[in-house]
């Protein structure tokens, strides 16, 4: 592919709405299997594992035969291929163009009959992602954005870029790495540090979701330590067309290959960074 416009990206971002309803409905064959099974079987692992994979299935096939020159990213495919090791993640920053796709974000949650999970794919160029969509197959809810073409909520333009400018009024959203240990630790005394200063905090399970979330406003800000890719790719550009401030902990360009991410309007963003600096 040459150099892309706006118009090029746009084209895309619709293609890839429709993809991701296409492996949504994939999806939701298999919950009603779920639902049927005690939560703790290992059944039911094998059954999202078969969801996860056909979803990743379905997205893939098409990008490859749609866009055969660009590589994929998807996490599925990279756990079996390097194991969940992060340093393989070099391999994928310096791609000129890049497919990443979550399959599934927020497998507990749909293992649980929770309705906050989503499929995410992102287009990003040379480590900048360009175009991004997150559907929650449930809710009927898509978010969705492309470079210089903003962000949409089922089709609805969203765009703010000032947020509530008082700490103690803001509700925000989180998460936790699930390696226990020293950052855990930090991170929970970040929590608890945060949450005396704000009127509430959500722990929902699903990054992407919580990411557009923000960008619509029901969230005045995110953070969360050791995301992967695929988690943050297609839901941060979301974000940053809706008129999110997204950045790191300490305030430097964010990447889908970050280790923590910031994301609210000014000037929430500024009060968020100072507290997790703290």
């Amino acid at each position: 592919m040459g150099k892309m416009t706006s118009k090029d990206f746009k084209v895309i971002e619709n293609d890839l709405i429709a993809l991701s309803k296409k492996a949504s409905r994939k999806i939701l064959k298999y919950r009603s299997e779920v639902q049927e099974l005690v939560i703790q079987s290992k059944q039911t692992q094998g059954i999202v594992s078969e969801a996860d994979l056909a979803s990743e299935e379905v997205i893939t096939k098409y990008l490859k035969k749609k866009y055969p020159d660009i590589p994929i990213l998807a996490e599925e495919g990279f756990f079996r291929e390097f194991k969940d090791n992060k340093n393989a993640y070099e391999h994928y920053k310096n791609i000129p163009m890049l497919w990443v796709i979550d399959p599934l974000d927020g497998t507990n949650n749909f293992v649980h009959g929770l309705d906050y999970f989503a499929v995410c794919i992102s287009l990003v160029v040379k480590g900048k992602p360009v175009v991004g969509v997150v559907h929650a197959p449930i809710r009927k809810e898509t978010f969705a954005a492309s470079l210089g073409n903003g962000m949409t909520f089922n089709g609805r333009k969203i765009f703010n870029k000032k947020g509530r400018r008082d700490i103690r009024s803001v509700l925000l959203a989180t998460g936790f790495a699930t390696e226990k240990g020293k950052p855990f630790n930090t991170e929970f005394r970040l929590f608890k540090n945060i949450m005396s200063e704000v009127r509430a905090i959500r722990r929902m399970g699903s990054a992407a979701l919580d990411l557009c979330f923000t960008a619509l406003g029901t969230y005045d800000g995110f953070w969360e330590r050791g995301l992967a890719p695929w988690d943050v790719a297609a839901a941060s550009i979301i974000c940053q067309e809706a008129g999110v401030k997204v950045t790191e902990y300490d305030g430097q360009k964010h990447s889908p290959f970050s280790e923590t991410i910031i994301a609210a309007r000014n000037p929430i963003h500024g009060k968020l960074k100072t507290l997790l600096g703290e």
